[in-house]
């Protein structure tokens, strides 16, 4: 969700924040000011979310569990499976159920992001399962 560009943050960096800024960017394939924004917003919802870390994934930076492999979304979609039972949700992923109100927490300022992912996942499993039912029906069964 492209948000508009409407403030602007004046700061001076060291020399060597700069290099490894220019040289993250080339790496990921992006400016140097769409990376900082990126970087800056990252850690600003890490300092009002403990407990939340971003990772590269091949659909781009997405939330996750501390010390988990398990993203926000994953959380979201378990909770919701199991009708908002908070424990239920936490003994089924392996996690500690400040873990899952942490993604909640997350979640109640950032929805329509983690919306978007859960869809995003279903659409994938959904095209997966076709393409698995018309092998299943080119060998005959």
């Amino acid at each position: 969700m492209a948000e508009a560009l409407n403030a602007r943050v004046n700061v001076r960096i060291p020399q060597r924040v700069k290099d490894d800024l220019a040289a993250v960017s080339r790496r990921r394939n992006l400016e140097e000011s769409e990376l900082a924004r990126s970087l800056l917003d990252e850690a600003l919802r890490r300092e009002k979310h403990p407990g939340i870390v971003f990772r590269s994934t091949p659909a781009g930076r997405e939330a996750a569990i501390e010390g988990r492999r398990l993203y926000v979304w994953q959380v979201i979609e378990t909770l919701r499976s199991s009708d908002g039972d908070t424990a239920q949700a936490a003994d089924f992923l392996g996690l500690r159920p400040e873990h899952v109100h942490a993604a909640l927490d997350y979640y109640a300022e950032y929805g329509p992001e983690i919306d978007m992912l859960i869809a995003l996942n279903q659409q994938d499993a959904d095209r997966a399962r076709h393409l698995w039912e018309r092998q299943q029906q080119a060998l005959g069964r």
